[in-house]
Parts: structure tokens; C-alpha cells; sequence
């Protein structure tokens, strides 16, 4: 009995390790992951209301030139969604976003509106010519 036991024990532990070599953390593959881009605050309702709008692309935390090119590609407000335009919002002026956290982006910036990692709905882009093939993610926060 004592011989099978643990022989199910190794086992479990070698599929323990395997799955954990395969799969790794949400956290551990985020650790990597930077945020990109800009932001705008909008004002309404006679300046007595804000909006946030925010443009991003994710980029690994070491890459300063894919940041800098994710910046330069979400420089302007685009098309915000219909549900903010119809506000009647005046956008403030653009503040950036170099190498934040994703935690940081999803929790502190807008509030946890889209969860507390926003980067696990993106596909990051690993380097600077992959930047310009990224779809832009953006958000927005009333």
C-alpha cells in the first residue's frame, strides 16, 4: 500500500510539474506586459461630468521603441463609441501612457470597469514592427 502511495504521489507531482511548465500563470504571463498608449479626460453636462478615453496597445516591458510607436500610433481620439459622442463631450489634452502596468491600467485608470487585468482580453504585440499590425484596444470609463 505504502509503494503505490507513492508512486500516485510522484505522479501527481510530475503532472503538477508538467502543467504548471505548459500553463503558465495569468500573473507570471502578465509580468512581461506593458501599456502603451493615451488617454483622454472629456468633460459634459456643462463641464459638470468627466469621461475617460483611453487607447492602448500592450508591448513587452523592455521594448522602449514598440511603447514609443504604440504612443505615436493612439495619439488621437478616434471615434469614441456613440454612447460618449452623443454627450456632447470636450476632450481635454492627451496624456500618455508609457510602460504602465497592466494592473495599474485595468484597476487604477479605469477603475476595474473591465476587470482587473484588461491585458488577458489583448494580443500583445512583441516588437515594434508588430505594433502597427495591432488592433488598437480601446476603453472608456463614465
Amino acid at each position: 500500500m505504502k509503494r503505490r502511495t507513492a508512486t500516485l504521489a510522484a505522479a501527481g507531482m510530475a503532472a503538477g510539474a508538467l502543467f504548471a511548465m505548459a500553463v503558465p500563470g495569468t500573473a507570471e504571463a502578465q509580468s512581461g506586459s506593458r501599456i502603451c498608449g493615451n488617454y483622454w479626460k472629456g468633460y459634459y453636462n456643462n463641464g459638470q461630468e468627466e469621461v475617460t478615453w483611453s487607447r492602448v496597445i500592450e508591448v513587452p516591458k523592455t521594448d522602449d521603441s514598440a511603447c514609443a510607436r504604440a504612443i505615436d500610433r493612439t495619439d488621437k481620439v478616434g471615434n469614441p463609441p456613440s454612447e460618449i459622442t452623443k454627450l456632447g463631450v470636450t476632450w481635454g489634452d492627451r496624456q500618455r501612457l508609457s510602460k504602465k502596468t497592466c494592473e495599474w491600467y485595468s484597476q487604477d485608470l479605469l477603475n476595474a470597469k473591465y476587470g482587473d487585468d484588461v491585458c488577458l482580453t489583448m494580443q500583445r504585440a512583441d516588437n515594434v514592427f508588430q505594433v502597427n499590425g495591432r488592433t488598437i484596444s480601446q476603453y472608456w470609463l463614465k
